[in-house]
């Protein structure tokens, strides 16, 4: 992925009522948890309907990387993002929620080459 520059261009997303509310067009942002630099790592778009397949759900997407990630400690400095759900609750599975407001203040963080 990283040597790729982006994402698989399918991504498993859990069976659940978030994952019906996905449209082609959508933002969608790439968060990994497994490193110290967690945080966001991709900004994309959903780029055709869910399908399921073998029992999984999968969304296409076009997800490029970030040249840097924006880390979970650089996000907690800002009063207006500790309500992220990924900080509340950490174990929750794809898809995530990201208000629009809270998406306003993600995309001020941004790279000006994403937004």
């Amino acid at each position: 992925m990283v040597s790729a520059g982006h994402t698989a261009p399918r991504w498993c997303v859990a069976d659940n009522y978030r994952t019906r509310l996905m449209r082609p067009g959508q933002r969608v942002l790439l968060w990994v948890t497994t490193r110290p630099d967690r945080g966001i790592w991709g900004v994309g778009r959903i780029t055709g309907d869910v399908a399921v397949a073998d029992g999984r759900h999968r969304v296409p997407v076009h997800i490029p990387l970030l040249p840097e990630p924006l880390t979970a400690a650089q996000l907690r400095t800002s009063p207006d993002l500790a309500s992220l759900e990924v900080f509340r609750v950490p174990v929750q599975s794809n898809p995530s929620w990201v208000t629009v407001a809270e998406m306003t203040v993600i995309d001020a963080l941004l790279p000006d080459s994403v937004q």
